[in-house]
């Protein structure tokens, strides 16, 4: 009797076990179910983006089809010839870059711990702004497919194409759409995980205007080029932008890791990331600097004086063609013109200190109208 008891109290036990095992496993193919639907639900967000935005590549090479004048040539010397005979069009081996596929690979330089980096899931949204002047097909198309191949698709609203020689270079801002804006030069390569670095600053501090590191891509050969990461812009008297290494007892003092964001007196210019609102308090840029040079000064002491920082961010990367001149020309001397635009950013923004400005080097403006800066 004793043992048939024990038998049914165990059946029970056993009968318990049996169900909530069963209810267990339902209730894990439910949320499996749930899982799978979420994900499918994602993707199709995701790619209805995409398709509204008009990012996919076939529809990208469809609007920026252009004829790429690849010629087959076999002997280098020929070659040589033909990278000399077009070298003005863009002050580079144009006719390297022809050769080269617009969706080529480059190295990951970033730091190691860059890669393993978790930044916020709800991070702003970005449009990316080309500004460009007769810039060579095949890099403008190679500056392009590079945000668009590695970049996050959530976080890239739009990209922007200006022709800097129309007026509506201002204009196109008001109608930019997303929170940040990202001006990028024409003649540029993004590397990988190039933008949520950028965007993870801003998020946290929409005061902070942030840079990526800017490497360098030859002109000669187009090779793709590591630089230190501890580099920040500083200038020099009378206002000449350079790059400057971090002392190491500094770094070792401070504890600076290579993935640290680095803050820095003053931007090259060409490639930031700015919140889009804090852009316009700041006024912009100044429509009164003619054509090129003294704009990253002007919006540097900007920043500076009105409540915000510059920081250079390691674990972004940008690789840059530094061209020894310029394919397009200006309206008046070059010289004179850069000139008078850092005379104007130092009569508004230097205040006693305009003097240090006027004091060092040769000027080569013999008398300045201050009501013409």
């Amino acid at each position: 009797m004793k043992f048939r008891k024990y038998l049914r109290g165990r059946g029970r036990v056993l009968a318990f076990v049996f169900i909530a095992s069963v209810i267990w496993l339902l209730f894990d193919i439910a949320a499996l179910r749930i899982s799978i639907i979420n994900d499918v639900n994602q993707d199709l967000k995701e790619r209805e983006i995409v398709l509204k935005q008009g990012r996919r590549k076939d529809d990208v090479k469809d609007v920026l089809e252009h004829p790429l004048q690849k010629v087959n040539i076999d002997k280098k010397e020929d070659k040589e010839q033909e990278s000399r005979r077009r070298w003005s069009e863009g002050f580079f081996n144009v006719f390297l870059s022809e050769q080269i596929p617009i969706d080529r690979a480059i190295p990951d330089t970033r730091p190691q711990i860059c890669s393993e980096n978790i930044v916020h899931d709800d991070l702003p949204n970005t449009s990316v702004i080309f500004c460009f002047v007769d810039e060579v097909w095949s890099t403008l198309l190679r500056s392009v497919h590079s945000v668009l191949n590695r970049s996050p698709p959530h976080l890239l609203k739009e990209i922007i194409l200006v022709d800097d020689c129309s007026t509506k270079v201002h204009r196109q801002g008001l109608i930019v759409k997303s929170e940040v804006l990202t001006f990028l030069d024409s003649h540029v390569e993004c590397n990988v995980g190039w933008l949520e670095p950028l965007l993870e600053r801003v998020y946290l501090d929409r005061r902070k205007v942030v840079c990526p590191v800017i490497e360098v891509i030859s002109d000669k050969d187009m090779g793709y080029m590591l630089v230190d990461n501890f580099q920040r812009g500083i200038f020099r008297w009378p206002l000449v932008f350079g790059w400057s290494a971090l002392p190491e007892e500094f770094i070792r003092k401070n504890q600076i890791k290579d993935s640290d964001p680095i803050r820095c007196p003053v931007m090259a210019g060409g490639l930031f990331s700015i919140d889009k609102s804090y852009f316009y308090e700041l006024g912009a840029y100044d429509p009164g600097l003619d054509v090129w040079g003294g704009e990253n000064m002007e919006i540097s002491f900007k920043i500076w004086m009105c409540g915000g920082e510059i920081e250079i961010i390691p674990c972004s990367r940008v690789g840059h063609i530094f061209r020894g001149d310029n394919p397009y020309k200006f309206p008046k001397d070059r010289v004179k013109t850069v000139e008078r635009n850092l005379a104007r950013v130092a009569e508004v923004w230097l205040d006693d200190y305009k003097e240090l400005f006027y004091g060092h080097g040769y000027h080569h403006l013999p008398c300045i109208n201050y009501y013409l800066l």
